[in-house]
């Protein structure tokens, strides 16, 4: 037993520390309604409250699974329960489940009640699941040093406003979020866990009420679930020959008879493409290529496709080329069977800052990816065509770091499928995260890693990302993305990840919170222990982009010097933004810039309020300077980025 992220599924994942045995004898799905319910209680009522004998304890919702196991755990303190409900079933229940004193949860009028159990002193602690005027209310019967826990999201999530008069008598207001817990402070949510379980092998605590679900039941459960009419926990449970309809995926069986045409498919993730082609039945491929048949490797590359039972035939030619490509579909047409399937693969890479991309570099890019296939589009109009498949990038979901040209090329491309949609044509876009085993990534590992980190997309490989095309396929989207990305991390570098536009995927996550007050910390201590703590901090995350331990970086020595490029002092800045909440002047690599003289921007950027003046002339003390850079204006004159190296998502 234990708990995990995603766990309504037949397969889950979880940490070690996060599970715990199941006593002999009990049921799984006994044990099931254990570990989130008392890991909850135990944290809320006894970490944060410290409930003690004697005390008065409040308990609303109490039929739920939290409820049943606050009950337990303040029955075995010592204290007195009042418990609420919102039908007279469940309050007939609570009453034999242990409350010493059970209200109706739908009638405000529980507060009197509340205060005449009490005699007028009101309760000790209260565990909130309510919303609305009823948590306010619930909030005035507390007594002086009592503790309100927090259990509903509804009123966090709509961001409510209270009253804080009622906290005015030493009252505390916590915020629980038990989600959270494992992946913030797995210590103390592996100490929880192992309490619970000992309790439970003891006979402290006992499992809860219970209904068990089978999976192909999963609709009802959620239903019965959202219209609050169960007691205690809705168990999912696997069981054989239980009748679940597995979905077949969707299969794709090309024509023996036709040909397909894959651009860039000589080599790299378009010869995948060519290969998964034939693996579903294309009896003839076209590859084109700018060096055609003398690219390294090709005969061998052709030589397996044609053992596979295809037709295999190389063309030289540039797909951006109108009159080129045109030459190169007259002889595809004159000499294999009718094209009827085209996968667009070709593209090229020259990232830098938008502040130095010229008009013939951003043109460099554009041309083979967006050229191509709009040349692609207006010449195979005639063409029988059945498959038109656009390779793009996941970029184009959350930007890139200095990939400004290779975003806008693929989500052109985008609108492209979209609109050949619209006008019955077939397209499909697919927006892929970065492949590790085919094409740019494959031959360069450091930028492989640096995708890696900026955008938290975790490199798959040519022919797992290739298995989901059918599926793709049968969606009849004419855009469809395929990356796996941890969200959280792609937040540190991509501030897009921090609008309304991706709430939910930050939801699906955590993040530390560890840094959110840094100004108060920074502002807080004395002048040379905040100059310190900033050169520490900026050590860690240089360290971390340079693959460094922290203690390797001389704050004095520049960073160039030590491996950074133009690219990764944009991944310093946006790492350092995100984890001091300060807008910092553009990081650069000219004029010996080191983690010293980065900690006197940052400490003109984070610090505040009367020390300022006292700070920052110190920092200017410790560097040498006469004054510090009054504006991020002032900060980029004094510096130039160096050529950008070329970094790309496949």
């Amino acid at each position: 037993m234990g708990f995990a992220p995603a766990s309504l599924g037949t397969r889950v994942v979880t940490m070690a520390d996060a599970l715990a045995f199941i006593p002999p004898g009990m049921s799984f799905a006994a044990a099931a309604t254990v570990p989130v319910t008392f890991v909850t209680v135990n944290y809320a009522l006894g970490h944060l409250a410290k409930l003690a004998p004697g005390e008065h304890v409040l308990v609303h919702a109490a039929a739920g699974g939290v409820g049943l196991a606050a009950i337990q755990y303040a029955k075995n303190c010592g204290a007195v329960v009042i418990a609420t409900a919102g039908s007279e079933v469940k309050r007939s229940f609570l009453r034999l489940a242990g409350a010493d004193h059970v209200l109706d949860s739908r009638d405000l009028g529980f507060c009197n009640e509340v205060r005449e159990i009490t005699g007028g002193q009101g309760v000790d602690v209260v565990l909130n699941s309510l919303s609305g005027e009823a948590m306010e209310r619930s909030l005035e019967v507390l007594r002086p040093f009592g503790r309100f826990l927090e259990l509903g999201k509804r009123d966090l999530y709509l961001n409510r406003r209270i009253h804080l008069r009622p906290l005015r008598q030493n009252i505390s207001y916590f915020a629980i979020d038990i989600d959270q817990l494992p992946t913030r402070r797995p210590d103390l949510a592996r100490d929880l866990l192992r309490e619970v379980s000992a309790a439970l092998v003891e006979g402290a605590i006992r499992p809860l009420a219970h209904r068990i679900f089978p999976f192909a039941e999963l609709d009802d459960a959620i239903r019965l679930m959202q219209s609050s009419g169960h007691i205690g926990k809705l168990v999912l449970e696997p069981r054989a020959n239980a009748g679940v309809r597995l979905r077949e995926p969707p299969a794709v069986t090309l024509r023996r008879d036709g040909t397909y045409l894959v651009t860039g498919g000589v080599e790299g993730f378009g010869f995948e493409a060519a290969r998964w082609l034939v693996a579903h039945g294309a009896g003839s491929i076209a590859l084109i290529s700018r060096r055609g048949s003398a690219t390294p490797g090709c005969d061998a590359r052709v030589g397996e496709l044609e053992a596979a039972g295809a037709e295999v035939r190389v063309y030289r030619g540039d797909v951006a080329d109108r009159a080129s490509l045109a030459g190169v579909l007259e002889a595809i047409r004159a000499a294999q069977a009718p094209l009827r399937g085209i996968v667009h693969a070709a593209s090229a890479i020259d990232d830098g800052l938008a502040s130095e991309v010229e008009i013939a570099r951003l043109q460099a890019v554009l041309r083979p990816k967006l050229g191509g296939a709009l040349a692609l589009d207006a010449l195979t109009g005639d063409d029988p065509i059945e498959l038109f498949l656009l390779f793009s990038s996941a970029t184009t979901l959350i930007g890139a770091p200095a990939q400004g040209a290779y975003v806008a090329a693929n989500t052109a491309l985008e609108a492209l499928a979209r609109r050949r949609r619209a006008e019955g044509q077939r397209a499909l876009a697919v927006a892929w995260g970065p492949i590790a085993d085919a094409g740019y990534l494959a031959e360069r590992p450091e930028t492989r890693d640096a995708l890696a980190r900026r955008l938290g997309a975790k490199p798959t490989s040519a022919a797992e990302a290739l298995a989901g095309l059918p599926a793709m396929i049968a969606s009849g989207l004419p855009v469809v993305a395929f990356a796996e990305t941890n969200w959280n991390e792609a937040r540190r570098f991509l501030p897009i990840l921090a609008s309304p536009l991706f709430s939910e995927a930050r939801a699906s996550g955590s993040t530390s919170t560890s840094d959110e007050s840094f100004s108060d910390r920074l502002t807080g201590l004395d002048p040379d222990a905040a100059l310190v703590l900033l050169k520490t901090v900026i050590a860690e995350e240089a360290g971390t982009i340079l693959r460094l331990p922290a203690s390797g970086i001389d704050p004095l020595r520049p960073l160039s010097e030590m491996g950074m490029d133009s690219l990764m002092a944009v991944e310093l800045r946006l790492a350092l933004e995100n984890r001091l909440r300060v807008d910092l002047p553009l990081v650069s690599l000219a004029e010996g810039t080191s983690v010293a003289s980065i900690a006197g921007r940052l400490a003109t950027a984070v610090s505040t309020g009367p020390k300022e003046g006292e700070l920052i002339a110190l920092v200017a003390r410790h560097e040498g300077m006469d004054e510090l850079p009054s504006s991020t204006d002032d900060a980029q004159k004094t510096s130039a980025m160096v050529e950008p190296k070329s970094v790309a998502a496949e």
